[in-house]
Order: C-alpha cells, then sequence, then structure tokens
C-alpha cells in the first residue's frame, strides 16, 4: 500500500459533497421526489485524477451545479487537498425517475428552480 486514497473512494466523497449541497439548498428529499412518486438515480460518473490524495491529508469538495435538462442535470465536484493542489474533479449526472416505471421523467418545477439558482 502506497498510502494513497483508494481510486473508487473519489465517488464516495463526491455523493457526500452531493447530498450536502442538496441539503443546503433547501432539498427535501421526502417532499421533492418521493412523496410525488419520484426518484433520482446517477447515470454516469467519471473522475480525472490530478494528484493523489494520501491519508491523512485534508481536503475540501467544491460542488457545482451544471447542465440542468428535461430529466437530468450535472454535477461538477473539485476536490482539493487543504495546500491547495487539485487532486480530482468529478462529474456525475442525476436522472429523475418514475418510481413505479423506474422511466426518466420530467424534473419538478420546483426542484429544477432550486437547481438552477
Amino acid at each position: 500500500m502506497q498510502g494513497v486514497v483508494y481510486y473508487a473512494n473519489y465517488l464516495l466523497y463526491a455523493e457526500v459533497g452531493r447530498f450536502a449541497y442538496l441539503q443546503h439548498s433547501g432539498f427535501d428529499y421526502r417532499h421533492d421526489l418521493l412523496d410525488q412518486g419520484l426518484d433520482f438515480t446517477i447515470a454516469s460518473a467519471s473522475v480525472r485524477y490530478l494528484s493523489p490524495l494520501r491519508y491523512p491529508d485534508e481536503f475540501d469538495i467544491r460542488v457545482k451545479v451544471g447542465e440542468v435538462r428535461h430529466s437530468s442535470w450535472s454535477f461538477k465536484y473539485l476536490i482539493t487537498r487543504a495546500d491547495g493542489a487539485t487532486c480530482a474533479e468529478v462529474e456525475t449526472a442525476q436522472v429523475v425517475i418514475d418510481r413505479r416505471t423506474g422511466r426518466p421523467t420530467r424534473i419538478p418545477a420546483a426542484l429544477a428552480e432550486r437547481l438552477r439558482t
């Protein structure tokens, strides 16, 4: 072991960042999706590794909304070490689905507006 963070953990860090971002924006998972018979799933995820994180490095995750479309939106994440070095760029695409059919469906208007602001 090289003391380097396992590559897949960057996606876990992105998930933590995504959850914090949505929570901070006022997103209510139950009200905004579940109560309407909807959910969202990750359609794609990519990581560009730039500089290694090593244990016990401290790091920061910055999250911003990318493109908001009919039934999907993207998040872009920047993971930086405490020394300012950019370690990874992550992007995920979320798709809103109908829980009954599992098929993509329109993002609820209130959620789309929240994502765009």
